[in-house]
């Protein structure tokens, strides 16, 4: 007797083959970091206690602002070298070899930009969160890593706590292990765990360091390890489609026609988005402050820009990958 068929899947069922990768890691992402908060202003004043002063000023100074080497100044670099290479990609007299690294260095720009920048600030400025020294120092209050914080655009420019921007940044170095781990080619898996390792061990030093410094709570630096992995997959993977442009290129020897430079575009109009977001919370929370009832004026402003930049990007993504189905 021949067996029945089995029902098509279900759209939850679907849903969860497609995104379960995700769900799960936002879920660990968001349990670690509620973990963190328990101990938030525990650990962050012992580490502030028990200090090191040289090692707090290494890994908070750049070259960039001035000063000495510092922790941050091998990513900054990386990412810089990463910038050039992605110009230089793109001329018509590059190398084959720099060509087929395009896509990669696409996807560290992208990264970069979107979670390094766009994610750390945009959350910086819609939570404001007040650091540890001002909480201290000057008894400003303190807020959790989901809490809106004292900070507002009404003060002018800030710095808000949460996410750490300097964690980020040397974490940006740990894309090149993905590449390591999952291209056909350049597939060293050895040597994509001990780079992996090494960028963590350096991010759980900044994150120290910057706590010694009473520059961000403990949860700001560490909390950020999943967000930042949760991004860089999905840029990879599923956005900008890393594998199968290279698999592209296995099969061609050449790159698929694609719009010059429209990584940095799809980032710029992200820009847009992420400004579109920000002056919408500020918006709304002046409703909730009843301080400056006029900057309810932002909500549409920002309303506008995150539908003005959303129509762009789907208007220059659509189309971007029509060589998969040929």
């Amino acid at each position: 007797m021949p067996l029945s068929p089995l029902p098509p899947p279900s759209p939850a069922e679907l849903f969860w083959q497609k995104y379960k990768f995700y769900l799960l890691l936002t879920l660990l992402s968001l349990t670690w970091l509620s973990y963190l908060g328990q101990f938030d202003q525990e650990w962050t004043r012992w580490l502030r206690e028990n200090r090191s002063e040289l090692f707090g000023e290494l890994m908070g100074r750049t070259l960039f602002e001035g000063s000495l080497p510092g922790g941050s100044d091998p990513a900054i670099l990386f990412v810089l070298a990463s910038f050039l290479l992605y110009f230089r990609a793109w001329k018509s007299n590059a190398t084959e070899r720099l060509q087929e690294w395009r896509p990669f260095l696409g996807f560290i720009i992208t990264t970069t930009l979107a979670g390094g920048l766009g994610f750390v600030h945009c959350l910086k400025w819609i939570i404001g969160r007040a650091r540890p020294h001002l909480v201290w120092d000057k008894q400003w209050p303190f807020s959790e890593w989901y809490e809106f914080g004292p900070h507002y655009i009404a003060e002018g420019i800030y710095r808000g706590s949460f996410p750490s921007g300097h964690t980020a940044v040397v974490l940006v170095p740990m894309l090149l292990s993905l590449i390591w781990l999952t291209d056909y080619k350049y597939r060293k898996p050895q040597l994509a765990i001990l780079w992996a390792v090494g960028c963590v061990l350096l991010a759980i030093g900044m994150a120290v360091a910057r706590s010694m410094t009473a520059h961000h709570w403990i949860s700001d630096s560490l909390g950020i390890f999943g967000p930042v992995a949760l991004i860089a997959y999905w840029l990879y993977f599923d956005f900008l489609k890393v594998p199968q442009q290279r698999a592209y290129f296995r099969r061609n020897k050449k790159l698929p026609e694609m719009p010059r430079l429209w990584e940095l575009k799809l980032c710029g109009w992200g820009f847009l988005v992420i400004l579109g977001l920000i002056c919408w919370f500020w918006g709304l929370r002046s409703v909730q402050l009843q301080s400056i009832p006029y900057l309810l004026g932002l909500a549409p402003v920002g309303a506008v820009l995150m539908t003005w930049g959303f129509l762009r990007i789907q208007r220059l993504y659509s189309g971007l990958f029509d060589w998969m189905h040929h």
